[in-house]
């Protein structure tokens, strides 16, 4: 049975959130595999890029900070 706080996570979680998944192959994609294992935190770094590209191709709005 799950507990309130699992309850609240989850309803938290489908309100909020929005997951990616990746799909690297091992022989092809093994240079990123080696880099994503390499940093501290794979899903910062990939956001981190990420914001760095918006900033450079978008000259809109700023993106928010946070990770």
């Amino acid at each position: 049975m799950a507990t309130k706080a699992t309850i609240a996570k989850n309803k938290y979680d489908k309100t909020h959130m929005k997951q990616y998944l990746l799909k690297m192959h091992l022989v092809y994609d093994a240079d990123i595999i080696e880099k994503l294992a390499s940093v501290p935190s794979m899903q910062g770094y990939i956001k981190q890029l990420i914001r760095e590209d918006l900033a450079r191709t978008c000259s809109a709005s700023p993106v928010p900070k946070n990770n």
